[in-house]
């Protein structure tokens, strides 16, 4: 990887030079003067390289996040950046305000307690979604993991774990009935996964059930969730990580009401 940057940086030193002739010779022959001609190519040069130097800092840090949907090399984080000017609000609650209290919307939810304490910081990169602060110690993390299998094996007739169709490297619950699913969910039977390099997870709630993560600061939208093509519902939400053990009950009642909202209406109770 490093010999890529350095041909980058190869190849952006000779187009500043290629430049930096260019211009001196089409301001030469415009008469203008030598000053002019080196503040400018000196400006452009200066843009390069701070250029240069963003991109590498930017790609160390979306390496250190972990691996996620994309492949972790140049070529995923060309991607991923890409996608950043498309990046929406991730809690901007008007992308699915008008199906709140609508025919496929379900409260499964109790009143849930506010969060205490700051939102973690979430980078800025949408694919790998993580948080970069707020990380769970090992107990905490193993009781996250502990509270995904209780739900799976206590409703194994009905779930089961699956590489995640979006993550691709983490283990996600789902349904065993894809087909029998809720038609509200997008039909993709991937209910939730969590992310052992951070301990934030991802999943889909209902509108009513996803206002209230926000509201009371448990999550966030995926900021590319607004787009069906990558998602199937603008309610795909990043739950934060447990930031205590008291925090990993709030989570399973959050993961258990996903489950509840994937099952078809009208059959979807589980054992809890």
């Amino acid at each position: 990887m490093q010999r890529i940057f350095h041909v980058a940086n190869a190849v952006l030193v000779c187009a500043a030079i290629g430049f930096a002739w260019g211009q001196h010779q089409s301001w030469s022959a415009t008469g203008g003067s030598l000053f002019g001609w080196v503040m400018v190519t000196a400006a452009v040069v200066f843009a390069l390289l701070a250029a240069l130097v963003w991109a590498i800092r930017d790609y160390r840090a979306w390496i250190a996040l972990g691996e996620g949907g994309l492949p972790s090399n140049i070529f995923g984080w060309f991607a991923v950046t890409a996608m950043r000017p498309m990046a929406g609000d991730p809690y901007d609650q008007s992308v699915f305000a008008g199906k709140l209290g609508g025919s496929t919307d379900q409260t499964f939810l109790g009143d849930l307690p506010t969060r205490a304490g700051p939102r973690p910081t979430v980078a800025p990169h949408a694919v790998p979604h993580r948080q970069t602060d707020q990380i769970p110690d090992r107990g905490v993390m193993q009781q996250l993991s502990n509270m995904f299998d209780g739900i799976v094996a206590r409703n194994d007739d009905r779930l089961h774990y699956q590489l995640s169709q979006y993550e691709k490297h983490n283990q996600a619950i789902w349904l065993r009935d894809v087909e029998g699913g809720n038609p509200a969910t997008g039909l993709g039977g991937e209910i939730g996964h969590f992310h052992p390099s951070d301990g934030s997870m991802h999943t889909i709630l209902s509108p009513s059930d996803a206002k209230q993560i926000l509201d009371k600061g448990w999550g966030e939208l995926h900021s590319m969730a607004r787009f069906k093509r990558i998602f199937p519902t603008e309610t795909f939400v990043m739950l934060y990580a447990p930031a205590q053990a008291e925090h990993v009950p709030v989570i399973r009642d959050i993961i258990e009401a996903a489950t509840r909202y994937a099952l078809p209406r009208g059959n979807n109770s589980i054992k809890g």
